[in-house]
């Protein structure tokens, strides 16, 4: 939390500047409007803008310079800026009816337990570098980059501290049950489309979804980065986020298994290998 709000102020302060310098430049133009003048000549490194986004991927902040007459390079940073969305997840207790299960005590106290309150909180952050090229005389163009940032997209986590030993103990009775008889039994557990969260050791739910850490990206847009003849400009990005398909993974390290193989959020996942990415950018040309 202390780094999104960090974050936002650092966007804050860019707005701020980006605004103080558009209304201090029609002053400074009066003065000598031959020093101030627009340049959209082509050449190398001879422009700069500053910009604001926000979309699916996040909301961030860049720079943008032209590198050739049709390719202009962004460099920024962005990150999502959700709040926790809280659900009620089903105990998994419930659908055991093995009768040397049931009569356990530690399974018993587990099938009283109701819904659980989970809070899926996004903490998706990455440093972008991003080639725009403009191969035709109109406001489409191809953009690619690579982005870097933290592996996690999201956090399950239970809302009640702690609270959950009686699914605990139950999912190790059924795992000493499955030793012992040689059965395979379901862990117990939150379940979550064809996954189930199970409680660590300390007795919560803590499941991290990871992608890859580096992620390549391709797409397409509409408008400019950088304005050839004004000093504002708009554009639009869509295209795919490749990070790899996606794992739950415990606290300890442990990666989830699906207990279904065909159907569910396991065939979503596998196939959500591809984050698709929308974003709007207001940017401002500085020189």
């Amino acid at each position: 939390m202390k780094q999104f709000k960090h974050f936002i102020s650092q966007v804050c302060r860019a707005a701020t500047v980006t605004v103080a310098i558009a209304l201090l430049t029609p002053a400074v133009g009066a003065q000598d409007s031959t020093k101030i003048k627009l340049h959209s000549e082509n050449g190398m490194l001879n422009h700069l803008a500053v910009g604001l986004q926000t979309g699916l991927g996040g909301t961030g902040i860049d720079v943008a310079v032209p590198l050739h007459r049709i390719v202009t390079v962004r460099a920024g940073i962005v990150g999502n800026a959700f709040g926790d969305i809280k659900f009620k997840a089903v105990n998994t207790a419930t659908d055991i009816t093995q009768m040397q299960l049931v009569e356990d005590d530690a399974v018993k106290q587990a099938k009283m337990v109701d819904k659980v309150q989970l809070a899926l909180k996004p903490r998706f952050w990455n440093a972008f570098i991003m080639a725009e090229v403009h191969p035709f005389p109109t406001p489409f163009y191809f953009a690619a980059g690579i982005f870097a940032g933290n592996r996690t997209f999201l956090h399950f986590r239970n809302t009640n501290e702690g609270a959950l030993q009686s699914l605990y103990d139950a999912n190790q009775k059924v795992q000493d049950y499955n030793n012992l008889f040689h059965t395979n039994y379901p862990p117990v557990g939150l379940k979550f489309g064809d996954y189930v969260f199970t409680a660590d050791e300390n007795y919560n739910i803590d499941v991290k979804m990871k992608t890859w850490a580096v992620k390549p990206y391709l797409g397409i847009g509409f408008g400019q980065s950088m304005a050839r003849h004004h000093r504002l400009s708009v554009a639009v990005d869509a295209g795919l986020l490749f990070w790899g398909t996606p794992k739950f993974v415990l606290n300890n390290g442990k990666t989830i298994k699906s207990s279904s193989k065909s159907s569910g959020i396991t065939h979503f996942v596998s196939w959500f290998s591809a984050y698709p990415m929308i974003q709007i950018r207001l940017a401002y040309k500085i020189f």
